[in-house]
């Protein structure tokens, strides 16, 4: 019986979950264009809301899309009238660097191979030919037009294309790599207003990712909030002189 009740009560908190989740996720979900679980969803959407609510200056921004899943769900839960700046090679993810570990060296082997598996048995995303004109696609039918939206598309390696300006109130970074984190953060974080918030996608799940964001922030912990939740979420909590970090040169930035 007690087995019976816990399942029970499982199945409810289920339930109850699904009901309180926003129909734009439950659609990104069903369509299969995104990697991110719901909290991790639900997450981006409440902070998103919450730098609206706040009025924190500034652009949005996403490193890193895949599908589009994620930057359908950012760009829902913004005001319309807010840019929405959404980076990425839109293709094959460059190779990481020496500067990442073992568990990143195999994940990209196996997507060099051609044989990584898609979102939920789909064909992997950065083997298809038109990247952007899928993620194009994909804001339409959810009924999220990217130019009433102010949702711009910038394609290119970080290196080149990513040169934000004016100050930020809230970037995604999901490009998985050191090198790629690494140079959105030296481009991101110095424009990041107050009350600004980074939300870090692949600190839980790469070791290059986890190694950047140290080596970045450990000499100025004071002036920024960690929070760990269904991903780590930094908040700058007061203005700060940022370090000048010279780029890795000649290294692809992975997406």
């Amino acid at each position: 019986m007690l087995r019976t009740a816990i399942r029970l009560l499982k199945r409810a908190q289920s339930i109850a979950e699904e009901l309180e989740t926003p129909d734009i996720i439950k659609r990104v979900q069903r369509g299969r264009l995104t990697y991110l679980d719901r909290s991790a969803l639900g997450w981006l959407a409440e902070h998103v809301k919450a730098v609206e609510r706040e009025q924190v200056p500034g652009v949005l921004l996403e490193t890193g899309c895949a599908l589009g899943g994620s930057s359908i769900v950012i760009a829902s839960s913004k005001n319309r009238e807010r840019r929405f700046q959404v980076y990425d090679v839109f293709g094959q993810i460059p190779p990481p660097s020496d500067k990442d570990g073992a568990d990143v060296h195999a994940r990209y082997a196996v997507i060099s191979s051609g044989k990584s598996k898609g979102i939920d048995g789909d064909r992997y995303y950065g083997y298809e030919s038109d990247v952007l004109g899928k993620v194009r696609s994909n804001f339409r039918e959810l009924g999220v037009d990217p130019e009433q939206n102010r949702v711009e598309f910038v394609q290119g390696l970080y290196e080149n294309s990513l040169h934000p300006s004016g100050p930020i109130a809230f970037a995604h970074i999901d490009c998985d790599w050191y090198d790629s984190v690494t140079v959105c953060l030296e481009r991101i974080v110095p424009l990041l207003a107050p009350g600004g918030r980074m939300v870090i996608d692949d600190y839980f799940s790469y070791s290059g990712c986890r190694t950047a964001i140290w080596d970045y922030f450990r000499h100025q912990l004071d002036h920024y909030k960690f929070v760990y939740g269904p991903r780590l979420m930094i908040t700058s909590i007061s203005a700060v002189p940022q370090p000048q970090a010279t780029p890795a040169k000649g290294q692809p930035q992975a997406v």
